[in-house]
């Protein structure tokens, strides 16, 4: 058996982890300042050099360890398989096989049990005490590192830094800019780029001012100012790199239709509408839809983000307060209706039956505001939602029938279903007859004989209270969890 030619193991290598083992090991760090002090990249281009190289020396010594386990393991496989034919022919004649001599049969076994130590001794079993050689010829072992490197634009591992981004940022700014960062980079190399590879405001904070201390007044106040805005800049275009490229952007653009939101998509966010347009186009395609319908402008890309970050902050919310709600509720036994990720379909949101036996409808206010005055699901449409719910748990149950002819439901669940069916009868009648006055009255009246319990949760909301229209009704709040603060809208 010949082994593959090239095993890779440099590229198992987590990037977080060579980056840590760089800033940790004297040497390396002096090579990244030397690498860094000659080229404008600076250290971004010797970071991205130093894994290149620890990469590849990973993937020559895996080579070799890998290579010679492999032929081990070959000579191996032979060893054994002439020492079990010469046992077997022993235990079926007697005798050994003919020309083998007992002297001959140590000497396998013996062989077998070397190469079953050097196995387990990879470096030793290589080279012994000798150096570990990757290459005859040191210089042209590291012209081909180089060439590689360059070849393959430093593109390596399971991480790359996006180095042409951010070179491309610096040669944009101003001169006095550039002369900060290069002044930076020249006395704190790596706390410059701990500054700039920052990817959460409180980490830039943190960096940045890392870097201030360790500057040490070294840079003038005017050379400070123009360093921070250099930061930013190379931050975000930093960011940009990591989580679009060109070629992932190009591609998602040419799926969207629409020239308008294609526009918009090109010139966005980086941090929503292009994510989205990579990840979920007809999403984004959806959303942009309703943005325009309730009036939003075909070229206002910062209006159509801040709509998409609203969405997604409202959605997100509905979904875990839903399933909060849910597993908050102690004096739910049984749910006939759970959560699920779909928070804007219409209807109530939960429906349980209580250790008493009442059936409870749920729906989840996890939001900001502290009082509820409308809940449509279980005011004016709670006829339709009630006839719904019982519909579709009586369908369940018949398709659990036809799956299994001997299943029998359980007989509380049945009872819920027909209070559900009554009460929606009895409501209905209420709200075609009698006086709008006493309706409230007579519509709590009706549910409470029929015990059925009308709540209103707020799992990751701060609602304390409802108005007393709905109080009448017979609803009432049930706190299921702590308010969770969420960063302002205009934030990331």
């Amino acid at each position: 058996m010949t082994p593959p030619r090239r095993f890779r193991a440099g590229r198992f290598l987590d990037a977080a982890a060579v980056h840590a083992a760089a800033d940790a090991n004297p040497r390396l760090r002096r090579f990244l300042r030397t690498v860094a002090g000659h080229g404008d990249a600076g250290e971004v281009r010797a970071r991205r050099l130093l894994e290149h190289i620890i990469r590849r020396v990973v993937d020559d010594v895996g080579d070799l360890h890998l290579g010679n386990a492999v032929s081990r393991l070959e000579r191996i496989a032979v060893l054994r398989e002439r020492i079990a034919g010469i046992l077997d022919h022993v235990l079926e004649g007697g005798t050994l096989p003919e020309g083998v001599r007992v002297e001959a049969l140590g000497e396998s076994f013996d062989q077998l049990r070397t190469e079953m130590r050097e196995l387990s001794r990879p470096r030793d079993g290589i080279v012994g005490d000798a150096p570990l050689r990757l290459a005859e010829d040191a210089a042209a072992y590291a012209d081909s590192m180089l060439r590689e490197f360059e070849a393959g634009g430093g593109a390596v591992g399971l991480h790359s830094e996006p180095a042409a981004a951010v070179n491309d940022a610096f040669r944009a700014m101003p001169a006095n800019r550039q002369a900060a960062v290069r002044r930076a980079a020249a006395l704190e190399p790596q706390a410059l780029w701990r500054a700039v590879a920052s990817e959460t405001e409180g980490g830039k904070r943190a960096a940045v001012a890392d870097l201030e201390t360790r500057l040490g007044g070294r840079l003038t106040p005017a050379e400070l100012g123009r360093l921070r805005t250099a930061l930013d800049d190379l931050g975000r275009a930093r960011n940009r790199g990591l989580q679009v490229s060109q070629t992932r952007l190009t591609a998602a653009l040419a799926r969207i239709a629409d020239p308008e939101l294609r526009a918009v998509v090109a010139g966005g966010d980086v941090w929503l509408t292009q994510q989205l347009a990579l990840h979920n186009p007809e999403a984004l395609a959806t959303l942009w839809q309703r943005f325009r319908d309730r009036g939003g402008r075909s070229d206002d890309g910062p209006g159509f983000r801040a709509y998409l970050r609203h969405d997604m902050v409202t959605y997100g919310r509905g979904v875990l307060g839903e399933y909060t709600a849910a597993f908050s509720l102690s004096s739910i036994e049984l749910f006939l209706k759970g959560p699920d990720a779909n928070v804007k379909a219409a209807g109530t949101d939960l429906v349980g039956i209580g250790h008493d036996g009442w059936v409870w409808l749920v729906d989840d206010k996890s939001h900001r505001a502290t009082s509820v005055g409308g809940v449509s699901a279980l005011t004016e449409n709670l006829v339709t939602n009630l006839r719904r719910d019982a519909g579709d748990f009586r369908d369940g149950i018949a398709r659990l029938q036809r799956d299994d002819p001997g299943f029998t439901p359980d007989p509380r669940i049945l009872d819920a279903i027909s209070r559900m069916e009554d009460a929606a009868a009895e409501i209905d009648r209420i709200n075609r007859r009698g006086s709008a006055a006493t309706r409230p009255a007579r519509i709590s009246r009706a549910l409470e004989e029929r015990r059925l319990r009308l709540r209103v949760t707020s799992a990751v909301g701060e609602v304390r209270e409802i108005t007393r229209a709905l109080r009448d009704l017979g609803l009432a709040v049930e706190p299921t969890g702590a308010p969770v603060p969420l960063p302002p809208t205009g934030g990331r």
